[in-house]
This record gives C-alpha cells, structure tokens and sequence, in this order.
C-alpha cells in the first residue's frame, strides 16, 4: 500500500488530477429468470446477472453474462459509453445509437415490482421469425426511478422510467430483485491507464479463450450434455467438474457460484466447497473477507469460514467496517456492531458509510456526520462528507470548497480547495481555485514537497 501510494503521488504530481464526487445513486440488482412461456410461472431460482447503479445522470452497471466481467459506464448527456473489462485490462468506446422501435404505454396495468409501483410498456420486436406467435417484450418501469439502459438495452432509453421487469416471448425474464440506496463515485468513469482500446474484445479465438477465464489458468467450459459449468486448465485438464449453472470470476481465491440445486455457495480454487450451497445469493468481499448472504429476501453476513457473524434478519447490509455494519429494516436505516446487536435504531433516511467512530448520514440530498456511540451529529447540511484512512478526518465539501473535519465535527483544514481527496498513508492530494497544480498536505493541512512526502513513506515501508 505504501509503495502503491508513493507511485500515485508521482503521477499525481505530473499530470492533471480530475477530483472525484461521491454521489448518491440507486443501486439495482438484476436477475435471470426463466419462466413458463404459457402461464408465466418461474421454472428455476432467479440467476443473478446485472448490479446497476444509477443517478439523474450516469449509469454504471456490472455484468456477469458469459462468466466474463464487464462495466457497463455511461453519462447520459454524452453521445457514447465505456466498457471495461477487468480480468482482460481491456476497454471499448460505443457510439450510442438512437434506438429505433415502436412503443406502446398500456393503460391500467400496474404492479409492484422490489418495492416500487411500475407501469407497463410493450415492445413489438422486429425480425423475429423464428417465434412463433408473440412477438412482444413486456417492460415494467417505474416512474419514481432514473432511465436506466446498459449494452444491449438501448431501447431502455425512451422507457419513462426506470426499468425493473422485462419478459420476453422466449420465457427467459429480467427481473429486479432488489433496489436499495448506494453511492456511485465519479473516478468510477476515468478508464485506468493499464487498460488498452481495442474494436472488440471478441477478435480471435485465443482472445475468446481469455474471455472465459476465471483465474490464472482456470477457465469456464460448459458440459454439453447437461448445460452445467465447469472449470478447466490451459490444458482442458478439468480441475473442477462441471456441477454449477453460474460461475464468477475469482475474487482472491474465492468464486461464488450457483450450483445444481439453485442455491448459492462458493468454492476455492481446486474447486473445494467453502461455503455450502443454501443461499438465495451470496457475494464476497475479499478486503474484509466477508460474505453477504440472502435467504427468503433478507440479509445477514458471514465470515470466510461460513460461520454467520450477523443473520439474515434484514432488508439490506453492508459489510462490517471498523467494528460496525450499516442495516436497512422498514426503508430506514441503522448501525449493527459486529456481535450483530442494534446500536443506532433504523431511523435514518440513508447511511453512505461508516468507520469505527462515525457513520454519514444523508437527508434531502445534505450530508451529516454523526458519532456511532451517542448517535448525535457533529457536523450538518454538507454538500458531501467522506470517510478516509484517517479515522479523525473526513474529507467534505460545502458551498463548492474542500476541506476536513475532525470527528467532533470542527473544522481541521479549511475549506479554500477547489478539489481534493481523501487521506491516505497520511497524505491527501488538493487544488485550489484557478490551479491546475495538484498539492500534497498532511493531516495537519500542511504543504509537503513531492521528495518530502516519498521519503516519508520510505521510512514507512
């Protein structure tokens, strides 16, 4: 971490720095769900296949299909989007296309759908010969959620609303499965520079092969005779049989996976079941080493050996961070310490974040600081307030400036930036107005010179 912050450091200090806005976002998980062409009943457990996020004006949405990651990035004033792939460290640029189809709005119909009222659209799908009878896509949208649309869903965009059912003549569905509150980070849609342009990802055989893998020579193989996956090596040596719908990408050495039973679990990289296949989802973090599972729609983690840290009682959970984890119960929200007892009651509208000490509370689009022991605000109505490695600093913003407060909501350096960052390894990056030239301080709000502040770390290291 030292080292990788003193290379940030130097490329901050030789280039221009966009600083980033954290903002807050709705975060929507997708499903597969196959259905009963006929009579519309689900067949199988839902498959979970999209995370999105989504503000007024940018969408990001994390993709699993075809067992390769890809982040779909988009900022809708812009005539175009972004597509990375992580494990191929490659990237693609589409020019967005108006969408060209005919709509219908029906009249009357209306259900819910993860806790929003939707309305119904139809679609009348173009060359579609080979379907026999209907033709039509069905699209269930609220009107209370941003237009939400990513690859391959362009025709989301004249939807009045934000999309959370689609079901297709096919009986293979898109379903919502849960919408809650999150945060979305500008940085989120700089490309990183390792990543290299390319037409497409699909240009040869050998860059297909690299499509499917999953981990250093592990790659997905589908079992042609049951449909199941399986993972094999360089040498189509199988190193896990093929007994699983759904596998990720590793995370460390940990791929969450569905297996044939349609629950979720997750296995090591020979394939070792790690936790048991009996959730309704599951997903892991690997910097707190912790998983997040849902049974019958609630919530609750688990740590990396499987035992439960806190049960699945609620609407929503963040990972536990410093001792603490965020809850959501009744659309409020609330603090759980790690032995799972409730110490802030859900009152809260939304909860971004939390340390050891503080939590960020956000109401009406403004943005408090509030102590976790005494649930009492230190600091109110900020335009934006963040956590950073420094648990007595907190990066915040108001009226357009930059600058920290300290855990009992006074100011510890002022708020004459035009940009800045939060702390890390007790340096924060800054701007002042006018100023392209990217400034280093410390915890005290000091200037430190670029050579002063490596070898401060290299003391560290």
């Amino acid at each position: 971490m030292k080292k990788t912050f003193l290379s940030f450091a130097v490329l901050m200090a030789a280039s221009t720095v966009s600083f980033a806005q954290i903002n807050k976002a709705l975060k929507i998980n997708y499903a597969i769900v196959f259905t009963n062409a006929n009579n519309g009943t689900e067949q199988d457990a839902p498959v979970s296949l999209y995370e999105a996020y989504v503000t007024n004006d940018k969408i990001k949405v994390i993709s699993s299909a075809e067992g390769q990651e890809s982040i779909f990035l988009a900022k809708k004033n812009e005539d175009k989007s972004t597509i990375l792939y992580p494990s191929l460290s490659k990237y693609t640029i589409h020019d967005e296309e108006a969408a060209s189809f005919s709509m219908k709005l029906v009249p009357g119909q209306t259900k819910n759908i993860a806790g929003y009222p939707c309305k119904l659209a139809e679609i009348e799908l173009p060359n579609m010969e080979d379907i026999e009878g209907n033709s039509v896509l069905s699209i269930w949208y609220s009107e209370k959620l941003p237009v939400i649309y990513w690859e391959g869903f362009d025709i989301f965009k004249k939807i009045p609303g934000g999309v959370l059912q689609v079901s297709t003549p096919l009986g293979v569905d898109i379903v919502a499965q849960t919408v809650a509150n999150s945060q979305l980070n500008d940085n989120d849609f700089i490309v990183p520079e390792d990543y290299d342009q390319v037409e497409s990802i699909y240009q040869d055989e050998q860059e297909g092969e690299e499509n499917n893998q999953m981990a250093e020579n592990l790659y997905l193989f589908e079992d042609s005779t049951s449909g199941l996956m399986g993972l094999q090596d360089n040498a189509q040596q199988i190193i896990v049989p093929a007994l699983y719908h759904y596998i990720t990408p590793f995370v460390g050495e940990i791929s969450v996976v569905q297996f044939k039973n349609e629950k979720y679990g997750a296995i090591n990289l020979v394939g070792k079941t790690v936790i048991p296949f009996q959730y309704d989802y599951l997903s892991y973090d690997d910097h707190s080493g912790q998983f997040l599972f849902g049974i019958n729609e609630k919530y609750g983690l688990l740590d990396k050996s499987g035992k439960v840290l806190i049960p699945a009682n609620y609407a929503m959970i963040s990972y536990i961070n410093g001792g603490y984890a965020v809850f959501q119960e009744n659309e409020k929200y609330g603090i759980l310490n790690q032995a799972g007892k409730i110490i802030v009651p859900a009152s809260y509208s939304f909860i971004s974040e939390n340390n050891g000490t503080h939590f960020i509370s956000v109401e009406n689009d403004k943005y408090s600081l509030v102590d976790i022991k005494t649930n009492k605000s230190t600091a109110q109505a900020y335009d934006f307030i963040s956590i950073t490695e420094e648990p007595n600093l907190f990066l915040s913003s108001k009226d357009g400036k930059y600058g920290y407060l300290n855990g009992q909501g006074k100011i510890a350096i002022p708020f004459i930036y035009s940009g800045a960052t939060s702390f890390s390894d007790g340096l924060a990056s800054v701007t002042k107005e006018g100023s392209e030239e990217v400034i280093l301080i410390n915890t005290k709000g000091e200037q430190v010179e670029l050579d002063a502040a490596a070898e401060a770390v290299e003391e560290e290291i």
